[in-house]
């Protein structure tokens, strides 16, 4: 009688874990991420052991943007049988959304130790590298993505990034005249491009890719500077303080420096 009577009870925790798994699921694939993390935790409940359970909870912290939660959650993940490079992954992940990149970086690194030819954690790694500065870093390991995943156009972008910091102007070039190719809509890709233009005295090509920044709604007080200064530098010097007066309304102060600087006695 005994067994008898923990049968329907064992069947009633299977079948609750299974629906709150199987919500969960729906929640987090229309990207209803508090509805999943519900779910999950409701499902962890009935059966605490079960490591795709915690891995998806994790999952769906990241997804809401909880990354301390995420953070705590993919690091007791670990005390279960699974796979590590997953869990340092999804780690990393969010510890580079909170900006922590030296962490995040740890994380990747121990990705590449189990899996040298892993994309997510060399394209990631080099974005860490970039926001740190490493830009030489980041450029080795986005050369390896590439080689990987040749298809995958953020690549190059941000390859660009890293090429340019490092002197490889022509080839910063090549990478964001492909970006631009095959999304031609990426407003900061030419912004980027412009810069490269700039560097190299290439100004009305500068002017003409800063121009279509702005025209694709990427405004930001740089593109009115480096804009204003190569009109300045071609001698349209009306063209440049009208830059500078625009700039006013992104930043008084830097605009009212490059007034007093080369705008005296120009009617604008």
């Amino acid at each position: 009688m005994r067994l008898f009577f923990l049968l329907p009870i064992i069947l009633f925790i299977a079948s609750s874990c299974a629906d709150h798994e199987e919500l969960a699921i729906d929640a987090f694939d229309d990207e209803e991420f508090e509805q999943a993390i519900y779910h999950y935790e409701k499902a962890i409940q009935f059966d605490q052991l079960n490591p795709k359970l915690h891995y998806n909870l994790a999952r769906s912290y990241e997804e809401n943007e909880q990354y301390k939660k995420a953070i705590n959650k993919y690091s007791d993940c670990f005390e279960y049988s699974f796979d590590k490079s997953d869990l340092f992954l999804g780690r990393g992940r969010s510890y580079m959304k909170m900006k922590d990149y030296t962490s995040a970086i740890i994380d990747f690194k121990n990705v590449l130790r189990i899996d040298e030819n892993n994309f997510d954690a060399l394209y990631y790694r080099s974005q860490c590298n970039i926001k740190e500065g490493n830009f030489f870093n980041a450029y080795s390991d986005l050369n390896k993505a590439i080689k990987l995943k040749p298809q995958v156009t953020n690549a190059y972008y941000h390859r660009a990034i890293a090429g340019a910091q490092i002197g490889d102007r022509y080839g910063a070039l090549r990478d964001l005249n492909k970006v631009i190719d095959e999304e031609p809509s990426l407003s900061q890709a030419y912004f980027n491009r412009g810069v490269i233009y700039q560097r190299m005295g290439r100004l009305p090509d500068a002017i003409n890719d800063f121009t279509t920044a702005l025209e694709g709604k990427y405004v930001v007080p740089d593109v009115f500077i480096r804009r204003g200064k190569c009109h300045f530098i071609l001698g349209e010097k009306k063209k440049a303080c009208e830059d500078f007066e625009t700039l006013a309304q992104l930043d008084k102060g830097k605009s009212q420096l490059l007034i007093n600087k080369y705008c005296q006695g120009v009617r604008f």
